[in-house]
């Protein structure tokens, strides 16, 4: 099995949940709890070949296509932007494969490993981003929710989407996402949305009966604003084929109980037992 860690998702996760630690006047507590949340994973996905997939830059491909994503982000915190090259040490210690591609996201390394893997192994993304939820649709693919501590399914998906995951694109095109600056159309949010694509099965079958639309104050919006959805779903929608470096030969060198014991991480060490370390 191959196991695809988001790791941008959980050194925030272990930054925001994990309290200040110092080693030789450096903060890293949030290497700490990224550490004991990795380990919190080896135990549920021991024996998988682990891939940990990074954010390049802040600025992708999908600048180039609308300047203003994610521009309302706030910047990452020094104390956590100092960490990092700390975190991706931790990661090769782990033994992981690194992953990464100048110009694109996580979510797009996870999405072309997707692709490249999922005719042939069993894959596993750990990740909390609903984006990834797409990759859903494809047989062999699993995702779990490292925060919920379980698998995310189907049935999970239209529980709370009220679609299918092959759906989520269209639907995520409408609705937006203020979180990255995705403009979708405006008034339009998930119960909308949910209406629109179960009635027209998609974006393009939307598109293809804009004239049969209610004559409402909402449709009318939505008629005026399809070109923005249309922009949007290239933002959400995943790329697959980043080219990238596909051996999955982990670090032979690895050695995170040296790397623990050197930053006295001590009760880390102990939960090392029985994983291979």
């Amino acid at each position: 099995m191959i196991c695809i860690l988001d790791i941008s998702g959980l050194i925030y996760r272990a930054f925001y949940g994990t309290p200040s630690m110092n080693y030789n006047g450096q903060e890293v507590g949030a290497l700490f709890g990224f550490c004991s949340e990795i380990i919190n994973i080896l135990k549920v996905f021991n024996g998988a070949k682990f891939v940990a997939t990074l954010d390049s830059a802040k600025k992708t491909f999908r600048n180039d296509i609308y300047q203003q994503y994610k521009a309302n982000r706030r910047q990452m915190p020094v104390e956590l932007v100092q960490q990092c090259p700390l975190i991706q040490c931790a990661c090769e210690k782990f033994g992981f494969k690194i992953a990464k591609r100048l110009g694109y996201e996580a979510d797009d390394i996870i999405a072309s490993y997707t692709k490249h893997f999922r005719n042939t192994n069993p894959i596993t993304i750990v990740s909390c981003d609903k984006d990834l939820l797409q990759l859903l649709q494809f047989d062999n693919v699993k995702i779990y929710n490292p925060s919920k501590h379980r698998y995310v399914d189907t049935v999970d998906v239209i529980h709370k989407f009220g679609v299918t995951p092959r759906q989520l694109l269209d639907m995520f095109s409408l609705m937006g996402d203020a979180s990255d600056n995705i403009p979708g159309i405006p008034g339009v949010g998930i119960k909308i949305a949910t209406k629109l694509i179960n009635q027209y099965k998609s974006l393009d079958g939307l598109i293809a009966n804009l004239e049969q639309l209610p004559n409402t104050k909402l449709m009318q919006k939505v008629k005026e604003n399809i070109a923005q959805a249309k922009l949007s779903r290239q933002l959400v929608k995943l790329c697959d084929n980043v080219d990238l470096d596909f051996n999955l030969q982990n670090n032979a060198e690895h050695d995170i109980r040296s790397y623990f014991e050197l930053l006295g991480f001590n009760s880390l060490i102990k939960r090392l037992r029985g994983l291979g370390y």
